[in-house]
């Protein structure tokens, strides 16, 4: 009975600390790590392209986009010297419409959670770097 209790007990705050994070991101405007740690989350004003680094290259993310690309090939001819900076797309329907991105592009045929792009987006970066 004990051993049930715990498990239930695990699974109820696995679930609701993600909910939690954001209450406190709500309210405090930030998440910082136990203690006095460092910020792992913060709200920051608008516009956010004053946030971003100058002469970044500003890829956006989306299943509705026109380009469908893999990322195999593509990211190294799009990564040059200049930083670069990847806006995920995280809509069930519809598509990102920022006038301040550079390229739109779809990695996959199918509709992909945000989780989803930024695995890919991760496991191709350590491909590129060569991170094992």
């Amino acid at each position: 009975c004990v051993c049930v209790l715990y498990v239930l007990c695990a699974d109820v705050c696995r679930r609701l600390l993600p909910i939690y994070c954001m209450v406190q991101l709500l309210h405090e405007l930030s998440v910082s790590a136990k203690g006095k740690g460092p910020k792992l989350l913060k709200v920051i004003k608008n516009p956010i392209t004053d946030h971003l680094p100058v002469g970044c290259k500003k890829i956006c993310t989306s299943y509705k986009a026109e380009k469908c690309v893999r990322l195999r090939q593509y990211l190294p001819k799009a990564i040059g010297e200049e930083p670069v900076v990847f806006v995920v797309g995280a809509l069930a329907h519809g598509k990102i419409e920022l006038p301040w991105v550079d390229e739109d592009i779809a990695i996959s045929q199918y509709a992909m959670s945000a989780a989803g792009v930024c695995a890919k987006l991760t496991d191709q970066f350590e491909d590129l770097w060569s991170i094992h």
